[in-house]
């Protein structure tokens, strides 16, 4: 109470007003804060900004759990939730109980609201289309709020004696519906769905409330508003998210003084008024999952006051105004989702824009030449942009550039050479940018860069040298598959806090476990053991530890359930990788699992021994309990014969599954509701024999959406009986052992994909001639190994179908008895190996038009005797090596003319 006394007069009435919320209630603080506004507590936005700091320092307010995890740069603009503690809720209820009001519809006694001499803010809960109840509503009232209703029908008189409403919210109806991107399906429709088929419209009485200025409808399914509305000049804030809008009507823009209108979710709503532009007060406009707006009117740049546009999900427009790059004053603009536009207006002149978010932004292709002049420009996400290819050279004037994702370019080849200039540059995001080989010289010179993500940059294949002058304090490089080496200098970023690499090179993995030990804390390993003393195992001695890695090791010895809820695994909000695994004699561990519901931030997981034949229930809504999850691993899993809807997490990258034997079909079990898994990259079986399906479609069938569009790494281990069905995915790098089956005729149907198969690896396969001829679905391919395949004495015809080759891998083919003369028509080959062919004895002479070849090793090749003299043509040449080839005992004379040769 001392603490609301000291406060000044405009926080008091802030405060107090919270009270109309009824307890446990989350409220935003957009919504909150235009509400204020239009009490007249507060001027301006900035005023309720501070006035909410205020609030959330004396604790008075606090954010809502659901917004508490740290949702990164790219929803840094978007509304807070917040939540009030009950005590507090009594505190604010106290000090303003003669304003304030509640009127139950269902309330039998009297009502005797209108003799509230006194009442400026009521409630209205539990209406059922009670429509008497509106003779009761108090007149002096200023705010009405509904909560705790059905649908509603509301009387065409409902509001004929509200003369001094301010503040009217309806939107209690459907309390917790509200329409935002996180509800909003990836088409831009509504999960819960959008009513459309009813005849529920807004009483015309209400521009008898002529004072009335904010104005909350949100779902609401009104196909149209009243002819008078225009009459309410007052208006400031307009939200009908989530209606079901077709049209707004010309007149709409006549409400001078509006400021914030939010159409978010309005499915069904194609056109916007040709005179938008006469809303001159207008600071902020919503139209989030607008999905079937055709385009924005060019009277758009005439809103110069205009600070906030959200046209995320708009799948239809596919074109800005030829102005748009004239609105001044915008500091947030979100285009994610606007897969149909393909270019941006030239002449950006944002000069105020802090914010862009043009994720998912799929058929856009480059970025204007005058791109730089966003000086101003703070985040920046191209992240699912496709089809952009290169970063325009003023991209690098960016100066005040703090947060660039370029995740998913899958077409980005380089950065700019001057990429180093981005000084103020704190965190990249280079996920699956599957093109990009090298980063610029100049990258270097970042040195405020404190998070980078390399993951999935499968053609990345070196670092520079100086990577180590980086002060990065995060750094993952997880499945750089080409990525052979670390630069000496990484191990003395003594910056490091967090080093992922999940999968990749066996020799850079290693090397990061090293790097790791060295600088790295917070990794913890617990054996779990009965405390027989404390009649409880030791698990329960992880409720006070806090880490970013977490390894608990054998689970079985975990004799009561509670003990492992003990443990609190689901508060340890910094935990970001899990560990669980149970030791060889496992037993039943699904009563134990049940209580280790890992926390919402959880990236990585492992589990490993696990034996029973279900899952818990929060394995079941995987997708729902670990929505930050991106890599998933499953070991040793004996017993278990279906799988949860794994598929269904949003953000999972990689998934890797080893000794499963009881499993023998992913189906549409795996997917859930059957959407695409747009953001895995990487699949990996391994010791699955009985496995024998894995469905890339919903049912299996030709003729559906493709589920796995995106693959970059397919590796199938002692996978005998594997089949896709109806085709496999098209993978960027396909390992393929012990898996003879898994090319369809028909090679990958009728799919189209941004990321074309460059590297194969085919080892210990025993291919029919049929198997070997469906190679020819993958003429991309730049990198082919062939190793351990039996009964191989020629190469197979097809691989002449791969014109782009520059490596060719020949290991441990006993049978092989002599190297095509085609084998001369690669001219882009540059590496050839072959290792441990006892009964290949020669190179066909052909060979001497390989003049891009820089290596070529021969090794363990017993029938060599000599070397022909035409391989002094090979002016490429830059690294020979010959090992273990005791019967060649001299070189020919030509070598002497190949001037490139370094290492022999």
């Amino acid at each position: 109470m001392l603490s609301y006394c000291y406060m000044k007069l405009e926080f008091k009435m802030c405060f107090t007003y919270l009270a109309v919320f009824p307890k446990g209630s989350v409220m935003d603080q957009h919504h909150l804060i235009q509400q204020w506004t239009a009490l007249g507590y507060i001027k301006a936005h900035d005023d309720g900004e501070r006035c909410i700091n205020y609030l959330l320092g004396m604790s008075f307010i606090h954010i809502s759990r659901s917004s508490s995890v740290d949702p990164g740069p790219m929803h840094a603009k978007t509304s807070q939730k917040f939540t009030m503690h009950d005590l507090v809720h009594d505190l604010a209820s106290v000090i303003t109980s003669k304003e304030f009001l509640i009127l139950d519809a269902d309330a039998t006694e009297p009502r005797g609201w209108n003799r509230a001499r006194y009442c400026r803010h009521a409630r209205l809960i539990n209406y059922q289309n009670q429509t008497t109840v509106f003779k009761d509503l108090p007149i002096t009232a200023r705010t009405i709020h509904f909560r705790y209703s059905g649908k509603l029908q509301l009387p065409k008189m409902a509001f004929s004696r509200s003369k001094y409403i301010r503040v009217l919210d309806l939107s209690g109806h459907s309390v917790g519906r509200q329409s935002t991107s996180s509800n909003l399906d990836l088409h831009g429709s509504s999960v819960e769905g959008q009513s459309t088929s009813s005849n529920v419209v807004l009483p015309s009485s209400i521009h008898k409330s002529k004072l009335l200025r904010y104005l909350d409808a949100t779902s609401l399914p009104i196909t149209s508003l009243p002819k008078s509305f225009h009459t309410l000049k007052h208006m400031q804030t307009l939200i009908l998210s989530k209606c079901a809008l077709e049209t707004l009507p010309d007149t709409i823009c006549s409400l001078n003084k509006l400021c914030y209108l939010d159409l978010s979710g309005n499915v069904s709503l194609t056109k916007l008024p040709a005179s938008l532009g006469k809303l001159s007060k207008l600071s902020f406009l919503n139209l989030l999952g607008c999905s079937m707006l055709q385009e924005l009117p060019e009277s758009i740049y005439e809103l110069t006051c205009l600070r906030h546009l959200d046209i995320s999900e708009c799948r239809t427009i596919k074109k800005l105004p030829d102005k748009f790059g004239t609105l001044l004053k915008l500091i947030f603009l979100n285009l994610s989702g606007c897969s149909k536009i393909t270019s941006l207006p030239d002449n950006l002149r944002l000069q105020s824009l802090e914010h862009m978010n043009l994720s998912n932004c799929h058929e856009l292709e480059n970025l204007p030449k005058d791109f730089g002049n966003l000086q101003r420009l703070v985040f920046l996400s191209l992240s699912d942009c496709y089809k952009v290819s290169l970063l325009p050279e003023s991209f690098c004037q960016l100066i005040h550039l703090k947060f660039l994702d370029l995740s998913d370019c899958h077409e980005l080849m380089e950065l700019p050479e001057c990429f180093g200039h981005l000084f103020e540059l704190d965190s990249l995001n280079l996920t699956s940018c599957c093109k990009l080989q090298v980063l610029p010289e100049s990258f270097c010179k970042l040195s405020k860069l404190r998070c980078l993500n390399l993951s999935y940059c499968m053609r990345l294949d070196k670092l520079p040298p100086s990577f180590g002058d980086l002060k990065l304090q995060s750094l993952d490089i997880s499945s750089t598959e080409s990525l052979n080496a670390l630069p000496d200098s990484i191990a003395e970023m003594t910056s490091l806090t967090r080093f992922e690499a999940m999968e990749g090179n066996a020799n850079v993995m290693a090397r990061v476990e090293e790097i790791k030990k060295h600088l790295i804390s917070g990794e913890i390993e617990h054996v779990v053991q009965q405390r027989e003393n404390k009649g409880c195992s030791s698990i329960v001695e992880l409720a006070d530890l806090t880490c970013y890695e977490l390894d608990v090791q054998e689970l079985q010895n975990v004799k009561h359930p509670e003990d492992a809820e003990r443990a609190k695994l689901r508060d340890k909000s910094d935990l970001r990788q899990l560990s669980l695994r149970w030791g060889t004699n496992g037993g039943e561990g699904k009563s134990v699992l049940e209580k280790l519901t890992p926390p919402r931030t959880l990236e990585f997981f492992y589990l490993f021994g696990y034996m029973s034949k279900d899952f818990p229930k929060w394995m079941s809504d995987i997708s729902s309990y670990l929505p930050s999850l991106t890599f998933l691993s499953l070991c040793g899993l004996g017993t278990c014969d279906t799988l949860p809807p794994f598929g269904q997490l949003p953000n999972l990258r990689s998934i890797c599954m080893e000794k499963m034997p009881n499993i023998r079909k992913i189906g549409k079990e795996f997917f859930g509701q059957g959407r695409p898994c747009l953001k895995l990259r990487s699949i990996m079986l391994k010791l699955m024999e009985n496995l024998t399906e894995l469905w890339t479609t919903r049912s299996g069938e030709e003729n559906e959406e493709f589920l796995i569009p995106n693959l970059h790494s397919l590796c199938l281990s002692n996978c005998p009986k594997l089949k896709f069905l109806p085709y496999p995915p098209r993978s960027m790098i396909w390992y393929l052992k012990n898996t003879d089956e898994i090319i369809a005729e028909g090679g990958f149907g009728k799919l189209s994909s941004s990321a074309l198969p460059f590297e194969m690896v085919i080892n210990n396969c025993s291919f029919s001639p049929d198997n070997w001829d469906r190679l020819h679905h993958f003429p991309t391919l730049e990198v082919f190994q062939v190793e351990s395949c039996k009964g191989l004495r020629a190469l197979p015809e097809v691989i002449r179908c791969f014109t782009s080759l520059k490596s060719l891998v020949l290991k441990s083919l006993k049978e092989l008895e002599s190297l095509p003369k085609w084998l001369g028509c690669f001219i882009s080959l540059q590496r050839l190996l072959i290792k441990d062919c006892p009964k290949l004895t020669s190179l066909p002479e052909s060979m001497k038009n390989l003049t891009a070849l820089k290596l070529l090793q021969l090794q363990g090749c017993k029938g060599w005797e000599i070397l022909p003299e035409w391989i002094g043509k090979l002016t490429s040449l830059q690294d020979f090596q010959i090992i273990d080839c005791p019967n060649l005992t001299f070189l020919p004379e030509s070598m002497k003319g190949l001037t490139s040769l370094t290492e022999l």
